[in-house]
């Protein structure tokens, strides 16, 4: 035999705005910063392609220092061509240093394979040379993209 909970409107409503209020505040809780991540800068990438800013292009920035390559950053940039950086892709800013930049636009996707990158290749991941320091002092980068697909 199969027991209903009858409740009336008003404790509908209760119930309802109690799971709404359990469910905003535990899911845009962010994680709890890490003891070990050093102090971050904020760190801002603009890019440009063919002297044209480019939306939606992804850009990685890979630590060349061993003791912080867990602190991995990147962002995706806007309409204007400018990403802000995040560590983890959770935390505001980067860990001060040396990293390899890369960089990712996809074409829309075609089936199930990955669509090609529509920056050069020279600038994808595991590929670019392209470099940058970050600093507590400087918060903008800018990388003048060039070449062929």
């Amino acid at each position: 035999m199969i027991h209903c909970l009858k409740l009336k409107p008003i404790g509908l409503v209760i119930l309802s705005l109690l799971v709404f209020v359990f469910l905003a505040v535990g899911c845009h809780r962010k994680p709890t910063r890490p003891a070990d991540l050093p102090e971050l800068t904020p760190c801002t990438i603009s890019v440009t392609f063919g002297g044209e800013v480019i939306e939606g292009v992804g850009i990685i920035l890979i630590p060349e220092d061993t003791q912080i390559n867990k602190w991995r950053a990147g962002g995706k940039t806007d309409n204007e061509g400018r990403a802000t950086m995040i560590t983890s892709s959770v935390f505001d800013g980067v860990v001060p240093g040396n990293y390899v930049v890369s960089f990712k636009k996809l074409d829309k996707p075609v089936g199930m394979q990955e669509p090609p990158s529509l920056i050069p290749k020279k600038y994808l991941p595991n590929q670019s040379k392209e470099t940058i320091t970050v600093t507590k002092e400087q918060k903008e980068y800018v990388f003048e993209l060039e070449g062929l697909k």
